[in-house]
C-alpha cells in the first residue's frame, strides 16, 4: 500500500433468490471478511469459500466464528 492511500474496504451483499425474485438479506461493509456458501444435494455438499482483508483481521473473524459456532460432537 502506498503512503497516503487508505486500506481497502469491502462491501458484501447476499441476496435470497425465491420464485424468480431477489431479496437482499445482507448488505455490510468492513475491512475484512470470510465467507462460505454451500449447496446440499442429497448427501453431496458443494461449498465455495472466499476471504479478504488483512490476515490478522481474518484470524480474529475466524476465532469469533469458532466461538459462536463450536463444532458439535458426533454421536
Amino acid at each position: 500500500m502506498s503512503p497516503g492511500s487508505r486500506a481497502p474496504r469491502y462491501r458484501l451483499t447476499v441476496h435470497e433468490l425465491r420464485n424468480g425474485k431477489a431479496t437482499k438479506v445482507i448488505d455490510a461493509y468492513g475491512s475484512g471478511f470470510i465467507t462460505a456458501v454451500a449447496t446440499l444435494d442429497n448427501d453431496t455438499m458443494e461449498v465455495h469459500f472466499g476471504d479478504g482483508g488483512p490476515r490478522h483481521l481474518q484470524q480474529h473473524i475466524a476465532t469469533a466464528i469458532a466461538h459462536d459456532y463450536p463444532p458439535r460432537r458426533r454421536r
